[in-house]
């Protein structure tokens, strides 16, 4: 990463960097940085984060903090469409289940129409089939009365 100062570092160099461990990372920072120099970072990072009397990072914390209260009011939104949501999906499931009822209704309906129907041919085609043998019988009782007395 230092090999090309004021560049973007490329995946390559980046890659490398995260290759080192931590103990070599360490190492490394200690031998580049002396005492003095890395207190001042932190003290300097204390400062841009805001820190308190006793050294502890306040802004950090305040950043958690309203974290936290985002999560909370977050969930509080969510909570609320998930109530919603339950709300419209029982209205929907109850629509649901009245058209389903609505369906077997009309199907148990049509099947016992559809069975009367089919009674009724039956009867109907029952009696229109006994007149038809009865013809046919009465018929053939009139021809073999015919031909005995011809054949007499």
């Amino acid at each position: 990463m230092g090999e090309r100062c004021g560049t973007t570092p490329t995946v390559e160099e980046l890659e490398v960097g995260h290759e080192h461990s931590r103990a070599e990372r360490t190492e490394c920072y200690y031998q580049v940085w002396d005492a003095r120099e890395m207190v001042e970072r932190i003290v300097d990072l204390e400062d841009e984060l805001g820190a308190d009397v006793d050294g502890i990072c306040t802004g950090m914390h305040a950043d958690v903090a309203e974290a936290h209260c985002e999560i909370e009011r977050l969930t509080g939104l969510l909570a609320a469409r998930v109530a919603d949501s339950t709300a419209a999906w029982t209205a929907v499931r109850s629509i649901q289940l009245m058209n389903e009822a609505g369906r077997q209704r009309d199907r148990y309906r049509s099947a016992w129409v559809s069975a009367r129907r089919r009674a009724a041919d039956e009867a109907n085609y029952g009696m229109e089939a006994l007149e038809l043998k009865d013809a046919e019988i009465h018929r053939l009782k009139v021809e073999l009365e015919r031909t005995r007395h011809t054949s007499h």
